[in-house]
């Protein structure tokens, strides 16, 4: 494919990542009407309110522990060229999180701090990712996804299950987060809409058989009904509220990822993705950063408004460009699962 535009399209992976995170900041974890009556309609990026005991450490513009979390898998896959062993990932994960304090104020989940802590304290973390429901591992793994090519189903499954089981390690967690990194290997080497929904239906089947079994919804059978939803052709106001009602927009896997494939797939934009996902209700930073990256590896860097993409940058230190070019240097010599 073209490399310009392949660059282009993983620099949208993680500029929409970025923007959908820190978009999705101020009610994140509040319900719908708690957002709505304190902010009304959120058009443009905000201070995380001080009575928001886990948006309040974030300042408008800025990512979450989400895209934090996914800058350091990231950084290892490129250091290693592969994904490195458990210990390595545990290793870097629970530095960062001591560089924020993070194991004393409100800025984990619930699964990732206790299988962290454990890894802290050399006990057994698998008692903790062996019932891990949440989405941890699926908030972080969309740039993941941009080192592999659409048709590479199996090693992007297993890829991704080794790296997830660093906190999570259920079937739901597994498949939701192979879901979401399928969605942007496909879109990145510019398949169709259609053709990636039926790619990231087609890896849930695998994907979930690398998990322990829980009793979790299904994810894709869940996604069928809000494909026919959008089939309906509902406004977005209306389709946002099915997806909060019917859905779910909780920290559950099977929730949240469901919510943020729905849409991104109605959306198709990384702006319109993350105004939607930012008024939803719920754990909207994580939706807003898995459906964005999908949305930005849909339509490329080239299609984000530029002073957007200049804010985030200087906001968060960060050169889109510059981490797609590291990403291709490397993404031929990786070592796949």
């Amino acid at each position: 494919m073209n490399t310009s535009v392949l660059q282009d399209r993983i620099a949208g992976t993680i500029a929409g990542m970025v923007l959908g995170d820190a978009f999705g900041v101020p009610g994140e974890l509040w319900p719908r009407e708690k957002l709505r009556e304190r902010f009304g309609y959120i058009t443009d990026f905000l201070d995380g309110p001080q009575d928001n005991i886990v948006a309040c450490y974030f300042k408008a513009g800025h990512y979450t522990d989400d895209s934090a979390q996914a800058f350091v898998i990231l950084n290892d896959l490129l250091k290693y060229q592969k994904v490195p062993e458990v210990k390595i990932l545990a290793q870097d994960l629970i530095a960062w999180v001591e560089s924020m304090n993070g194991f004393e104020i409100n800025l984990l989940g619930p699964s990732s701090k206790a299988s962290l802590l454990a890894h802290v304290k050399g006990e057994d973390y698998t008692v903790f990712t062996k019932t891990a429901l949440t989405n941890g591992a699926a908030m972080r793994i969309a740039p993941v996804g941009t080192f592999f090519n659409f048709n590479e189903e199996k090693s992007l499954a297993r890829t991704v299950a080794k790296i997830s089981r660093v906190t999570h390690g259920t079937d739901v967690a597994i498949a939701g987060a192979a879901m979401v990194a399928q969605a942007v290997a496909s879109f990145i080497n510019e398949r169709s809409v259609q053709d990636t929904i039926n790619d990231v239906l087609s890896i849930f089947d695998y994907s979930k058989t690398l998990g322990e079994p829980t009793w979790a919804a299904s994810i894709k059978e869940r996604l069928n009904l809000a494909l026919a939803k959008i089939q309906s052709k509902p406004s977005k106001e209306e389709f946002s509220l099915w997806v909060y009602q019917v859905l779910g927009t909780g920290t559950m896997t099977s929730e949240s990822v469901t919510a943020a494939l729905a849409i991104a797939f109605y959306a198709q934009d990384p702006h319109l993705a993350a105004e939607i996902c930012a008024n939803l209700g719920g754990d909207t930073d994580t939706i807003g950063a898995m459906a964005c990256a999908i949305c930005g590896a849909y339509k490329g860097l080239s299609a984000f408004d530029p002073n957007v993409i200049a804010y985030l940058e200087k906001t968060n230190e960060l050169n889109f460009n510059d981490l797609a070019l590291k990403i291709m240097d490397k993404r031929q010599s990786f070592i796949k699962e």
